[in-house]
């Protein structure tokens, strides 16, 4: 889908879970972009904030949504945060939008959720914007690097397999994973990032030389599911002693950056950019 060109006020942020909704919401308004929220996740912050621009509505009630924002006269959609798509029998829609959904279930793709909601919005005559384009202020870049003296060696063998880590998220097994040294030792799953770095974590006096890797995976898309990275991460990755950071040059979110990268200068962790 392609992504047309913002005007002043004319997106709608539909707003799922995670406290990136609250920045991205503050982020669009100081840039006179936003003109209305969906919550369908509970935020205070922004019902608070945003008293005036913002309507909640549940996950199920999509044909609700859809009929309220082109009352709106918008047609730019921005999505940001978790977003769980029920299935179909548990979805208020009408029999033409149930069998749209339907054919994306026979096509296999029930188990990517966001492929299934980007089509319902784009025969809906809504446009996804892209993440990574709306909010390409907050992507990593090669200028974010950091990195201490003794991490060079380390650094240096990363570099080495840049290659190696792309197959990996070309397989799209998971957006993150964890080595020691040379070896993975663990890859993200339906649990989450940092309940896998807790896991690890929990064992890392054997483990001396910790390293986390995370990409975008190449069945994920832009518009929906562009991967993010934040403080609470950060802090448990500096908790456990991890000592490299590993991203890919603008290919992930930093939520709070200017927070981040400061962090990671004060404390004894290297960044790296592939």
């Amino acid at each position: 889908m392609k992504n047309l060109a913002t005007s002043k006020n004319d997106i709608c942020l539909i707003a799922g879970s995670g406290l990136f909704v609250y920045e991205v919401a503050n982020y669009l308004n100081n840039k006179n972009l936003l003109n209305q929220i969906i919550l369908i996740s509970e935020n205070n912050l922004i019902k608070k904030k945003f008293k005036d621009k913002c309507k909640s509505f549940k996950i199920k009630d999509l044909e609700k949504i859809t009929t309220f924002i082109r009352s709106k006269n918008l047609k730019k959609i921005l999505i940001i945060g978790y977003v769980e798509l029920p299935s179909i029998d548990k979805i208020n829609l009408s029999i033409k939008s149930k069998l749209l959904i339907s054919k994306d279930i026979f096509l296999n793709n029930i188990n990517d959720q966001s492929k299934i909601l980007k089509r319902y919005l784009s025969n809906n005559k809504l446009t996804l914007l892209s993440q990574k384009k709306i909010l390409k202020n907050m992507l990593i870049s090669y200028q974010d690097e950091y990195f201490h003296n003794e991490n060079k060696k380390i650094i240096n063998k990363l570099k080495i397999k840049k290659n190696f880590f792309k197959k990996i998220f070309s397989m799209n097994i998971a957006q993150s994973l964890i080595l020691n040294g040379d070896r993975v030792i663990a890859m993200e799953d339906i649990f989450g990032t940092n309940n896998m770095i807790n896991k690890i974590g929990k064992i890392n006096p054997k483990l001396n030389n910790l390293i986390f890797v995370k990409s975008k995976k190449s069945d994920q898309i832009d518009e929906i599911d562009f991967p993010i990275i934040g403080m609470e991460t950060l802090n448990l990755l500096i908790k456990y002693k991890f000592r490299v950071i590993c991203l890919f040059n603008n290919n992930i979110l930093i939520s709070q950056k200017d927070n981040f990268l400061k962090k990671i200068r004060a404390n004894n962790i290297s960044l790296i950019i592939l």
